[in-house]
């Protein structure tokens, strides 16, 4: 068989700055969902009585919670990626 290496093609950067566009407004998507679960999360679970819930509504309001932090560290990583892209451009910035 014969493999050849296909090039590799580096995206331009136009594709970079809106790929980074979209992924600002994701994070900030993502946050606000983060944030309005943790007020659902907090109001439910200070405000309703346990001994009064059944079982699967507090399971429900524990899921909340743990959906809550998924979603908050999701929305780092993205920001992360955010700072990496933006990184990325302000060195094609200095070589061009």
């Amino acid at each position: 068989m014969n493999q050849r290496a296909t090039p590799h093609k580096t995206p331009s950067t136009e594709t970079l700055e809106k790929a980074l566009r979209k992924n600002k407004q994701a994070t900030k998507e993502v946050q606000d969902a983060a944030d309005d679960l943790a007020v659902v999360h907090a109001v439910l679970d200070s405000e309703v009585p346990k001994e009064t819930l059944p079982e699967d509504v507090d399971r429900a309001i524990e899921r909340a919670g743990e959906l809550e932090k998924a979603l908050s560290d999701s929305a780092k990583r993205l920001e992360e990626v955010n700072r990496t892209l933006e990184s990325d451009l302000d060195d094609r910035g200095k070589d061009g």
